[in-house]
């Protein structure tokens, strides 16, 4: 394992200790949640990280390690898998682009019945990501055809 997981690791825990430190002197309000749920989330995935050099790099698990290498490595280049990502990636953009939809569509029902108050810059955020995931998916679309 590489040492730069070590270091990432480390760096994100001191982090999180920086929030939590910032959280304790502001208490007042909502930052302090705010921090203190950074704090937390940075620990948590700083200690994993340093969990996982520990645990690859002892000597009794290097074998191990070496296996579980080569078969990502296989797996990153199977056909079969390759085709299954890419149909799974195509499948949930399309899944995020209906329930967005369907999201749009019911706060826009919503505020005409009057149900909810100040509805228009929710519709507009929900409308203007419509536009965009549907352009980065011809964007991409576009990109990957000239590539290949």
């Amino acid at each position: 394992m590489k040492k730069s997981n070590l270091w990432a690791g480390l760096a994100e825990i001191a982090l999180g200790l920086g929030f939590l430190v910032a959280a304790f002197f502001w208490v007042e309000g909502t930052m302090g949640s705010l921090l203190c749920g950074l704090g937390g989330g940075f620990l948590g995935s700083g200690g994993e990280l340093v969990w996982k050099y520990w645990k690859w790099t002892r000597p009794q698990n290097v074998e191990r390690y070496r296996e579980k290498l080569e078969q990502e490595e296989i797996d990153l280049r199977d056909e079969r898998k390759e085709l299954l990502r890419c149909k799974a990636g195509r499948y949930a953009y399309q899944l995020g682009f209906a329930v967005c939809c369907v999201a749009a569509f019911l706060v826009a029902l919503l505020g005409a019945l009057g149900v909810i108050e100040h509805y228009l810059p929710l519709l507009c955020f929900l409308a203007a990501y419509l536009v965009f995931q549907y352009a980065a998916g011809l964007w991409f679309y576009r990109r990957l055809e000239r590539k290949y």
